[in-house]
């Protein structure tokens, strides 16, 4: 196929203009193609740094658009930029057509439109018999004679055998399935510390009033203490029951999720120490805010995203 390049160079310089300056404005067709073959059109605008241009969509009868893709590319001083839009037309009419003019819009920073219009250019769409005056269709030919090999029996005994086989696999599959030493299921996961804390703080505080009653005060106030210690241990990762409240307090000192100062912890555990150790008093209402004062402990250390669906008393 014989190609030429038509180029339209608009030198339009409008310094004054609201919009984007346009510099140049360059279109490439060929000059003929045949029928059905893709055409490449190239468009070339040049507008100053600010400006963006764009091809919008708009006809092209009797012309299919196949692609269309746009590249950008600045000048070495940074002035102006090149806007090249490489385009892929088909035609199916034999003759002379016309593409074009091509609308561009151009915009510059602060949003304004302008439209350019492109010079139009007549492509020769020929046939791919153009050059046969009096074109007719070859002469019918003889016969011939085609001998094909036919598998299909052999196809349909493979398809069965196939069929038996798997059928045959799949049984002894079963059978070994059914058979197979299963392992015990896992036990489930237990509970999180800070659940199993609040439970025994409510069991501890639905026998508070006995055992304060009964004179076990300091059994009562330990049984407290060792359910936050153990849970407090379990939290954050140590042996709760088994520190001192010094390696207690070193250990909460390097928790990374402690939510409460390390001190607010121990305060509450030397509290109960001094119960036990010093044989201090606890009356009702004293151990009624000692048992709250764990559960507050509990549930201020505890992950933030998690409520206690029984709630603290």
């Amino acid at each position: 196929m014989r190609r030429a390049g038509f180029i339209l160079a608009l030198g339009l310089v409008m310094p004054l203009f609201a919009a984007a300056q346009v510099l140049k404005v360059e279109l490439e067709v060929p000059l003929e193609t045949t029928l059905g073959d893709p055409i490449p059109v190239i468009l070339e605008v040049t507008t100053d740094a600010s400006g963006d241009a764009a091809v919008p969509d708009q006809p092209f009868a009797p012309f299919e658009v196949l692609a269309k893709k746009v590249a950008v590319e600045p000048s070495e001083d940074g002035s102006t930029k090149t806007f090249t839009f490489e385009m892929t037309l088909q035609c199916f009419e034999v003759g002379a057509h016309q593409i074009g003019p091509i609308r561009v819009r151009l915009s510059n920073a602060e949003g304004e439109l302008q439209y350019v219009d492109s010079d139009a250019r007549t492509v020769e769409v020929r046939s791919v018999l153009a050059n046969e005056p009096n074109a007719e269709l070859k002469p019918a030919t003889k016969p011939v004679v085609v001998e094909q090999d036919d598998y299909t029996p052999l196809v349909i005994l493979g398809a069965l055998f196939a069929v038996v086989l798997g059928a045959l696999f799949a049984w002894l599959f079963m059978r070994w399935w059914q058979k197979r030493d299963r392992p015990e299921p896992e036990p489930p996961p237990p509970p999180p510390p800070w659940e199993l804390a609040l439970a025994e703080l409510r069991s501890l505080d639905a026998n508070r009033a006995a055992e304060i009653e009964d004179g076990r005060t300091e059994q009562w106030v330990d049984a407290v203490s060792d359910s936050i210690r153990n849970y407090l241990g379990r939290r954050f990762g140590f042996h709760g029951l088994e520190s001192t409240t010094d390696e207690i307090a070193a250990a909460l000192g390097q928790a990374r999720a402690l939510t409460i100062e390390p001190n607010e912890a121990i305060a509450f555990l030397g509290q109960c120490d001094l119960v036990k150790f010093a044989k201090a008093s606890l009356a009702g209402e004293a151990s009624r805010d000692l048992i709250a004062e764990a559960f507050a402990l509990v549930d201020r250390t505890r992950p933030s995203n998690l409520v206690d669906a029984g709630g603290q008393p």
